[in-house]
Parts: C-alpha cells; sequence; structure tokens
C-alpha cells in the first residue's frame, strides 16, 4: 500500500516538512505532552498557522518541564533528532531547538521555542 499523500497514513504537513523522515517514529515512544510538542514543532511551517502551532509546543512543552519528565531517546530517535540538527544553510531557531531536545534540556527548548515565536510573528 503507498501513503504518498495518503491524508490518514502519511499527511503531507508531517510528510513534507522533513522529507524521508517520519513525526510518528520521534514522537511514538515518548510523553504525551513532549510527543504533542514535537508534533507542533514538526509541522508549524506546513500549515497555515505557524505561530498558533508553535504556541500549542510551548504550551505542551510547559506541562512536560511543569511535570518534570526526563527524556531517554532511543537509537531510532537520536539518530532522526541529529539529522534535524544538520540545517541546510546555517543555524535556525529549529535547529537549536532540535539540538537541545537531543540534549534533553527542555528550560533551554523552552528559551529557543521563545524566540521562534518571536521571529514568526515577526514575519507576519
Amino acid at each position: 500500500m503507498s501513503w504518498i499523500n495518503d491524508p490518514i497514513n502519511s499527511p503531507k504537513h508531517y510528510t513534507d516538512a522533513h522529507p524521508g523522515m517520519e513525526c510518528i517514529d520521534l514522537t511514538a515512544d515518548t510523553s504525551f505532552c513532549l510527543g504533542n510538542c514535537i508534533k507542533y514543532l514538526w509541522r508549524y511551517k506546513a500549515k497555515s498557522r505557524p505561530v498558533e502551532d508553535l504556541e500549542k509546543a510551548r504550551w505542551y512543552l510547559c506541562r512536560a518541564i511543569d511535570r518534570g519528565e526526563t527524556i531517554a531517546w532511543t537509537r531510532l530517535q537520536r539518530g532522526i533528532l541529529k539529522k534535524l540538527a544538520l540545517p541546510p544553510t546555517g543555524a535556525t531557531y529549529t535547529t537549536a531547538i532540535w539540538i537541545y531536545l537531543y540534549q534533553g534540556d527542555l528550560d533551554t527548548v523552552l528559551d529557543s521555542l521563545d524566540q521562534l515565536i518571536e521571529h514568526e510573528r515577526n514575519q507576519q
């Protein structure tokens, strides 16, 4: 079965964001809050409401921090995060977020996410 352009099994806002990688491979073994944070970060550029998706990511990240959640990445997840942390040209806000997620530093992820939200607001 082909999942190309399949809105149920492989929606474009997930598959187009980071070709060759699946969001679910990164989120499947995380907590609910961290997984949702990653989901909104993953797709924020692919939908028509980037600031809204980033604010949702922030909300879930704050919940994860408030709950004292820790991260134990699997080998697959570490590989995905390493790929996400390699921007095509120069460092970006999202690159920093993926790097700090890889390191498990949620407080610094929050700082970087706030910077990205501000940047996206200024783009509107």
